[in-house]
């Protein structure tokens, strides 16, 4: 795959808190997502995404990094760094950290595609 989860930072703030994504090929990162996935009490995976991230289109070349961070702010491309490395930031816009502070969590890049989607309508009134 072209794109690779790297690393979870844990935090206290969700400005602080983040996932850390690198491009192993160029790729447009429509169709990714990072998603916070929860276990059943006896250890196995349960169906429930908590957060769920879903990255517009945007073109990542090979090499550049992906900075998802958990709290507000807008997209923005970071300049190359004494290294050379390219940062393309993200933000979930969330107000809460995503991370559980004890861990125990487990981030998961994931790769889709839409079918299609339906409308869901109110709830009938009485």
């Amino acid at each position: 795959m072209s794109l690779t989860l790297h690393s979870v930072t844990n935090a206290s703030t969700p400005a602080a808190e983040g996932v850390w994504l690198r491009a192993s090929a160029s790729v447009s990162t429509l169709g990714f997502a990072v998603v916070d996935r929860t276990f059943n009490p006896d250890g196995t995976p349960s169906n429930e995404f908590r957060h769920i991230y879903l990255f517009g289109d945007v073109a990542i070349a090979k090499d550049e990094w992906i900075r998802l961070v958990t709290g507000p702010g807008k997209y923005r491309k970071a300049p190359a760094d004494k290294d050379g490395h390219v940062v393309h930031y993200f933000y979930w816009g969330s107000g809460n950290c995503v991370w559980n502070d004890a861990g125990g969590d487990t981030a998961a890049l994931i790769r889709y595609t839409t079918i299609n989607t339906k409308p869901v309508p109110p709830v009938p009134k009485p």
